[in-house]
């Protein structure tokens, strides 16, 4: 039986192995996986205390197959990928020198980045022996469970490898053959296609808010005109003073007839752009003060349709609110009863998590477990748009004792009342817990 944990440090989250340590243990495969970036293999390292290895593989923003494919099937394009990447990790180890015998082939120990298309293997040199006889068969298990029934080819494939590896008959080249290429190219360019309409609809999302964006610019453009608008009065006196001083200038100085035309031509241009800016001022300091007296001016309700409202209504106010001289009304203060008691076993938990910081106007409902939240359509039963959200990062199920939230090897973390969950640590959640993924903030109700 494995002995697997999983630990995260500040920037790498780890699947972590222990064994007992054995001197016999210390041979060529533990310098080999330690020492080389090894193809399709998880990078390992080793560390040794109190007569006990610890395996460290990093799995910082991957996934196990498990997970990948917990909300989706996989295609023929899929299979045939993880079959590829299989052959060249085999063909990997026999450059490097190593028993192919030990690599781990369970889902649970099959990573790949949720949109990537290479699939990166476990190696553990003391894999036992019933181990490795297992590990094929739960492989063609978690296929047949997996594959995409409607694609007739690749379902039919799945069957025979199933029943290649019943016969012990697995050959992995073999196998690959029974693909055929063109289809798998044919896939390619739909998923493509998919991508691409995709990334435009999400285009078409972020620019909905054009008209937003419009009232921004409009409302943005009034506050610099209202930041101008002092430098325009003054500026506007200047001119007139710039014109006036023009003018008396030809009463104290004796000019030129060429002088006197061009300071006649300056009184003009200067008495002009006076008049413009003045009246630039004037317009905009009326429609300034008309904008200030909309945004101030309350709703009035006149007394009459007040006294309707409440003669309508049989209700205590009609004995709270008086009128004076103005036509304005004045409360009495009311007077106060027992306070009755409430009976909370009416109120049912809602089994829903509130968005409580900044911007987060998400309500997430957990009736259906389980699910999974993160930001990767098709992969998540709940997507959150959001930059520090993993494309996966989270999952929720229900137990006898209540609902559990599972941290899925996310980058930023999963939090519990400000405590940060391990990749793949589970914790039951209560009433009132605060819930963070990444900068997303929840409260458990």
């Amino acid at each position: 039986m494995l002995n697997v944990k999983y630990h995260k440090d500040l920037n790498h989250n780890f699947l972590i192995i222990n064994h007992k340590l054995d001197e016999k243990d210390q041979n060529y495969q533990y310098r080999m996986i330690s020492g080389n970036k090894i193809g399709h293999l998880l990078n390992c390292k080793i560390r040794y205390v109190d007569e006990e290895c610890s395996f460290y593989y990093e799995i910082s923003s991957k996934q196990n197959l498990r997970n990948l494919y917990e909300k989706k099937k996989m295609e023929y394009g899929n299979i045939y990928d993880l079959l590829e990447s299989i052959r060249e990790a085999l063909e990997n180890l026999d450059i490097f020198l190593l028993d192919s015998r030990c690599l781990m082939l369970m889902p649970e120990y099959i990573f790949a980045e949720p949109e990537a298309r290479e699939y990166f293997f476990l190696y553990y040199p003391c894999l036992e022996e019933a181990d490795r006889q297992s590990a094929l068969m739960s492989l063609a298990e978690f296929l047949l469970d997996k594959v995409d029934r409607e694609q007739e080819e690749a379902t039919e494939i799945v069957y025979k490898i199933y029943e290649t590896i019943q016969d012990n008959r697995f050959i992995l080249p073999q196998i690959l053959s029974w693909f055929d290429s063109s289809a798998i190219e044919v896939e390619e360019v739909v998923k493509i296609q998919e991508m691409w309409s995709k990334e435009e609809e999400a285009e078409e999302e972020e620019w909905s808010g054009e008209e937003d964006f419009d009232r921004v610019d409009r409302e943005t453009g009034e506050e610099e005109s209202d930041i101008h608008l002092p430098i325009v009065g003054i500026l506007s006196f200047l001119c007139a003073g710039a014109a006036a001083a023009v003018v008396s200038a030809g009463y104290f100085f004796t000019l030129s007839r060429e002088e006197k035309l061009v300071a006649m031509a300056g009184t003009v241009v200067l008495i002009v752009m006076s008049a413009l800016m003045f009246l630039y001022f004037i317009l905009n300091l009326l429609k300034k003060k008309n904008r200030v007296k909309i945004e101030r001016k309350a709703p009035v309700v006149e007394r009459q349709n007040v006294e309707r409202i409440f003669a309508e209504k049989d209700t205590p106010f009609d004995k709270k609110i008086k009128y004076n001289k103005m036509g304005e009304y004045e409360k009495i203060p009311e007077e106060y009863g027992n306070t009755v008691f409430l009976d909370t076993s009416l109120y049912k938990k809602e089994n829903k998590l509130y968005g409580i910081n900044k911007g987060n106007k998400y309500h997430i409902s957990l009736e259906n477990l389980p699910c999974t939240i993160g930001k990767m359509a098709g992969n998540v039963d709940i997507v959150i748009k959001d930059s520090t959200i993993s494309r996966i990062h989270a999952r929720f199920t229900r137990q006898e004792d209540g609902i559990y939230v599972t941290d899925m090897n996310s980058t930023n973390g999963t939090f519990k009342n400000g405590l940060r969950l391990e990749p793949n640590e589970t914790v039951r959640i209560e009433c009132g817990d605060e819930l963070r993924f990444g900068k997303m903030i929840f409260c458990y109700r």
